[in-house]
């Protein structure tokens, strides 16, 4: 399963746009985020986490890629 959403970055007080692409296939169990090298994205795998949970999903066996668009 794959899905593709628009979303803002913040830089100071300005706003960019993100494309976000996330794909979920059976695989060791682990969340990846990759794009944008801020650290705050890097430590959002709980924040991921929890929400897929909390929204019904499980994620045993299932790996989860998140790609945030531009990587720069």
């Amino acid at each position: 399963m794959s899905a593709k959403i628009t979303s803002i970055g913040l830089k100071g007080l300005e706003g960019y746009r993100v494309q976000v692409e996330v794909q979920v296939k059976e695989g060791i169990e682990s969340i990846v985020n990759v794009g944008l090298p801020d650290a705050s994205v890097k430590e959002s795998k709980e924040r991921v986490s929890a929400s897929l949970h909390s929204m019904g999903f499980l994620l045993v066996d299932m790996k989860v890629i998140i790609n945030l668009l531009p990587a720069e």
